[in-house]
């Protein structure tokens, strides 16, 4: 029986797995980014006067929606 001589691989699939792979890995860069930016307007939000505060929750809750959007992304 002849083995065969060479497996015949689609550069659009090689291209396509390392965007994939470029993509997941910009995701979860942008994650921690998001993570960081949520810590810090979680002390500013603490650190501002009363009147101030929706300001930092409106961003607390945004900056919490778009971490768990990109988490399901990934």
């Amino acid at each position: 029986m002849d083995a065969p001589l060479a497996e015949i691989i689609e550069l659009k699939d090689i291209l396509r797995a390392r965007a994939r792979r470029r993509e997941h890995a910009l995701s979860e860069r942008c994650l921690a980014i998001m993570e960081e930016c949520l810590a810090v307007a979680i002390v500013a939000y603490h650190a501002a006067e009363p009147h101030e505060r929706f300001v930092y929750a409106t961003k607390i809750r945004t900056l919490e929606d778009l971490i768990a959007y990109t988490t399901n992304l990934l």
